[in-house]
């Protein structure tokens, strides 16, 4: 079993990052192919950097690659293992961001690229299952009325 969880507790997002830097050089450009041909992600973004950095007690400087892979909840964890399985590193650095929101055509793109399958994702932004339109007419409760901001009136 992996040591990556497929989706963290608090994760509720529609879409996830993952990052990871790799030694500059082919070697990420395979990594990252890979990992596209297999649909474990729709984008894969590249930085150069140079990195500084604690290892084995003393501070080290090299020149990386920094790849933010751009997927789905649902392939978070065949992701992990795939890096961590093709990993160059001893000690690799592989994260998750949780992306809160996400703008409905890329969302779509993102859905359809990675698994054409897929049913098609609700309308107006909101999550599955919830309505984004109020019913007609009165509302179904009333509303609450916000605090005071002010102290009390008097009356006369």
């Amino acid at each position: 079993m992996s040591p990556y969880p497929m989706d963290p507790i608090d994760a509720t997002g529609p879409l996830r990052l993952v990052l990871t830097a790799l030694p500059d050089g082919p070697e990420a450009d395979r990594i990252v192919a890979e990992a596209l041909e297999a649909r474990l992600a729709v984008c894969a973004q590249r930085w150069p950097v140079r990195s500084a950095y604690w290892w084995k007690g003393r501070i080290e400087e090299a020149t990386e690659r920094v790849v933010l892979f751009k997927t789905a909840p649902k392939r978070v964890g065949a992701l992990f293992r795939f890096l961590a399985d093709r990993h160059p590193y001893e000690v690799p650095e592989i994260l998750e961001v949780d992306v809160a929101r996400v703008g409905g055509p890329y969302l779509e793109y993102v859905a359809r690229t990675i698994d054409a399958d897929a049913p098609p994702l609700p309308l107006g932004g909101g999550h599955p299952g919830r309505s984004t339109t109020r019913p007609a007419g009165r509302r179904a409760r009333a509303a609450p009325r916000p605090a005071r901001t002010r102290g009390r009136h008097r009356r006369p």
